[in-house]
C-alpha cells in the first residue's frame, strides 16, 4: 500500500498582517492519498481526463491553488472515477489551526510538521503491514534529512506497538500524479478553513467515512475519525 502526501498552507507564525500581505497562513492542511501500487493507474487516468477537459500540458504540475471553487467541485465530484474502480482508494487530511499551536512546537517546523503526521497517519498504518509514504522532496519535512523516517517508525513501532513495515520515499512532484492529487485535495481542505471557499470541501464532506477521514488539531475542541 503506497500513501502520497502533500500539505496546503505555511508554517510561518506571523499572524498580525493578513496571509499573503507579509503573514503567515492561520491553518495548514496535509492530505494523503492511500492506494494499492496497483491501481494508481486509475489515478492517472482521472487527472488525464481532468487535464483533457481544461486543456492543460500534460505532464505539467497544476497546483491545486491554482483551481477555482467550480473545478475544485467538479474534481471532488469525480472522484467516483477513481473509487468505484480501485477500492482501495481513500483521503486522509488533517488540518491544524496554528494560532493555537504550542508555543514549544512552533520553534522547528519539521518537528510540527511531523507531529501532525504521527497524529493523521497511525490510524491508517494500522490496517496494513506494508506501507509506503511518499513525499514531495522539495517541501518542508525533508529539511532535517531523515527525521520523519525515524520519527513515524519510532511513533509505530514503539508507542503503537504496530507491526507495519514502513519505508519514505521523496519524489518531485512535477513527476508524480499522486503527490499532484494530495496536494489538490489537500488545497481544497484548507481553503475552506482558510478562506471559506468551502463548495468543494462540502462535496469531499459527503465521502466522510467512506471515501475521506478527516482529523483537526488546536481547534476548540481536536476532532477526527479514524482511517
Amino acid at each position: 500500500m503506497q500513501i502520497f502526501l502533500d500539505e496546503s498552507g505555511d508554517l510561518g507564525w506571523t499572524f498580525d498582517r493578513p496571509n499573503n500581505s507579509g503573514g503567515s497562513s492561520r491553518f495548514i492542511t496535509i492530505a494523503g492519498i492511500v492506494i494499492d501500487e496497483a491501481e494508481i493507474k486509475y489515478i492517472k487516468r482521472q487527472i488525464a481526463h481532468l487535464y483533457a477537459k481544461y486543456s492543460l500540458t500534460p505532464k505539467q504540475e497544476k497546483k491545486g491553488a491554482n483551481f477555482s471553487e467550480e473545478d475544485a467541485t467538479y474534481i471532488i465530484r469525480n472522484l467516483n472515477a477513481i473509487y468505484n474502480k480501485a477500492r482501495s482508494f481513500k483521503i486522509i487530511a488533517i488540518t491544524a489551526r496554528k494560532e493555537k499551536v504550542y508555543l514549544p512546537l512552533r520553534k522547528d517546523r519539521n518537528i510540527f510538521y511531523n507531529y501532525m503526521l504521527g497524529v493523521l497517519l497511525p490510524d491508517t498504518l494500522k490496517h496494513y503491514k506494508t506501507i509506503e509514504l511518499i513525499l514531495d522532496r522539495r517541501t518542508i519535512k525533508v529539511n532535517s534529512g531523515n527525521s520523519f523516517n525515524d520519527y513515524i517508525k519510532t511513533k509505530c513501532w514503539g508507542d503503537l506497538n504496530l507491526d507495519v513495515d514502513i519505508r519514505c520515499s521523496y519524489d518531485s512532484s512535477d513527476k508524480n500524479q499522486g503527490i499532484w492529487l494530495a496536494d489538490w485535495l489537500a488545497n481544497f481542505v484548507w481553503r475552506h478553513h482558510e478562506h471559506g471557499r468551502s463548495e468543494a470541501y462540502r462535496e469531499l464532506s459527503k465521502l466522510m467515512g467512506t471515501h475521506f477521514f478527516e482529523k483537526s488539531l488546536f481547534f476548540e475542541k481536536h476532532s477526527g475519525q479514524p482511517a
